[in-house]
Order: structure tokens, then C-alpha cells, then sequence
């Protein structure tokens, strides 16, 4: 009897999570989703550059005796960035081909 209680309560919980699209259009096909992961992925990975440059701009100030210069990140987070970037642009790369041997299949 429990289970039935808990079930009739899960299924009145409504999902937080909305589907989002960056293409506003009904028509979605196989390279829009392509297209919006590599947006999103490259805007991840220019913010964790971005970080990881600011961190070694401040480090180099600091070896130049300014004490005034903060680095953003520690060296195991700057590390994880960088290995984040790493991972990011093989999975581009990797989507990237997937698409190109998907076309050419087409055009035979």
C-alpha cells in the first residue's frame, strides 16, 4: 500500500528541469543539435582559457615583485581546466567527424 502512496505523489511532482533550445524554431535536425552542443561547449571552454590565462598573467606580475596581483586559481583547479579544455575539444573533434562520415554517407 505504501508503494501505491508513493507513486500517486511522485507522479503530482512536476519536473523542474525545461527543455531549452538555442534555435528558436520548430524544425530541428540532426546538425542544429550539433551546432547548439558545440556553442554550448565552446563557451565553456573559453571561459575556463580565459580563467586559466588571467591565473598565469597574475602569477608572471607576482614573479615581476607585484604583490598586488591575485591569481584567480590554484594550480590544481588551473590544472582541472586545462584538462576539462582537453576532454571538451576531443569530444568536438570526435562530433565533428561523426558529422562529416553522417554527410558523406549521404552524398554516396
Amino acid at each position: 500500500m505504501s508503494d501505491q502512496i508513493n507513486t500517486q505523489e511522485q507522479e503530482k511532482v512536476e519536473s523542474l528541469h525545461k527543455p531549452f533550445s538555442w534555435v528558436h524554431t520548430e524544425t530541428v535536425d540532426r546538425g542544429t543539435r550539433f551546432i547548439e552542443s558545440v556553442m554550448d561547449m565552446c563557451s565553456g571552454l573559453h571561459t575556463c582559457l580565459q580563467l586559466v590565462h588571467s591565473t598565469d598573467l597574475a602569477l608572471h606580475a607576482r614573479s615581476m615583485d607585484d604583490d598586488e596581483a591575485m591569481p584567480v586559481l590554484g594550480s590544481v583547479d588551473k590544472e582541472r581546466l586545462l584538462r576539462l579544455a582537453i576532454a571538451v575539444t576531443g569530444v568536438l573533434a570526435e562530433g565533428a567527424f561523426e558529422e562529416i562520415e553522417w554527410i558523406n554517407d549521404r552524398s554516396r
